[in-house]
Parts: structure tokens; sequence; C-alpha cells
């Protein structure tokens, strides 16, 4: 009988044995093996990252990149630099081409300011700042239109009258902006305004055209033409309406 005992205790402490290292053994260990793969992704990483031949070849694409970012940058700046110099050579008449657009612009990007009430409350200043400049830039573009241009319009030329007529009463109540030193404090008056509210953004934008505007207006009032003092020409134009 007791050798039976032991045979069953035996028996028991044998059958017990593969669940306690079923339980301990294998489990965690193969469980850590197979989700340790992410980690191992990671640390190739970051070990690619500290090798000094991926760190050149990193840097050596970055400054591709930013030297054909410049480069794009650099003709567009040129192609823009020459189309501007294209009308400044044409006199007034193209300064005036070229304050009707940023008196159009000044206008849309106001209005954009106008449109976020929030705004309103958050910054009144900068709300009534941008009704400022929707009021000066339709006094802009409506002053510089051309309306004989306008007249060959289908469209837009119905308005012509009423734009001539609006320019009339302007010069008659503000006989300063008939001559480019008049309009040349009023555009920089403009930039002034719009240049303080902001430092990277439409607004600031608008306010560096209106102030250039400005400034060739006044240059063009004492016979100064920019483009051709820059090429070393001397073509004085008359600082007239």
């Amino acid at each position: 009988m007791s050798g039976a005992k032991v045979d069953l205790s035996g028996g028991a402490q044998s059958s017990s044995a593969p669940s306690g290292f079923g339980a301990g053994g294998p489990g965690p260990a193969a469980s850590s093996g197979y989700g340790g793969g992410g980690g191992f992704a990671q640390q190739a990483a970051e070990a690619a990252l500290q090798d000094p031949t991926v760190q050149q070849q990193l840097k050596e694409a970055a400054y591709t990149k930013a030297q054909e970012g410049l480069e794009a940058a650099r003709v567009a700046g040129a192609m823009a630099a020459e189309e501007l110099g294209k009308y400044i050579e044409e006199g007034p008449a193209g300064i005036s081409v070229l304050c009707f657009l940023g008196g159009l612009a000044t206008t849309i990007i106001g209005i954009l300011g106008l449109l976020n009430f929030g705004y309103g409350l958050t910054s009144p200043f900068a709300y009534v700042l941008n009704a400022y400049l929707v009021a000066f830039g339709i006094v802009t573009f409506l002053l510089e239109a051309d309306v004989e241009s306008m007249r060959k319009l289908k469209f837009i030329g119905r308005f012509s009258p009423w734009v001539e007529g609006y320019q009339m009463e302007v010069f008659n109540r503000a006989n300063f902006l008939t001559e480019l030193r008049g309009r040349g404090f009023f555009y920089l008056f403009i930039g002034t305004l719009a240049v303080t509210q902001c430092f990277v953004c439409l607004t600031f934008v608008a306010g560096l055209w209106n102030m250039l505007m400005g400034i060739l207006c006044l240059l063009m009032s004492f016979g100064i033409n920019p483009a051709s003092h820059l090429q070393g020409a001397q073509a004085p134009l008359t600082a007239g309406p």
C-alpha cells in the first residue's frame, strides 16, 4: 500500500510539472521575442541615423532642395521685377496701372479681414483698420481706373460713366489727388496703416505695396523715373495728373 502511495504521489508530481513548465518557461520568453520586432526596427532606424554616411546624405539632400527652392524664388523674383520695371518705364501711366492693382488687392484683403467677425471682438482696432483699408482701396482702384479701357469691355463698360463721374467728383473735392505728389503721400498713408497691423500676413504685403507705389509717385513727381535712373539714363517726366 505504501508503495502505491508513493507511485501516486510521484505521478501527481509528474503530471503537475508540465503545467508549471508551460506557465513559467517558454510563455513569457516567446511573447517577448515576438513583440520585439517593432523595437528592433526602431533601433535599426536610430542606428542608421547615427551613421555619418547617412547623416551626410541627408544633409546633401536638404541642401539640394534648399538650393532648388532658392533658385525658383530667384527666378520668380527676377520675372516680377522685370514686369514691374516695364510698368515703371511707362511713367505715370504705368504707375497708375500698378496703383490700380494695389487698390484692388487692398480692398479684397480688407474684405477678408472684415468677414472674420470674431476678429472684431478680440481685436477691434484691427477690425476697424480693415474697414478703412476697404474704403481706401475702393478709392484707389476707382481713382486709377482707365475709363477708356473700361468702355471697350462688354460687361464692365456699362459702369464707365459712373466711374468717370466719381473720378471728377474726387478731383473736385480732393485736388491733391490730381497730382502724383498728392497721390504719393496718400498711398504712403495707406501703406503705413496696413503694415502696422501685423508682420507676416497679407495686410502687411498690401501695406508694403502701397508704400512702394507712394515712393514711386513721389519720385516721379520730382521728375525722377526710377527705372531709367537705375539704367543710368536721364529721362525726367512731367509731374501731372
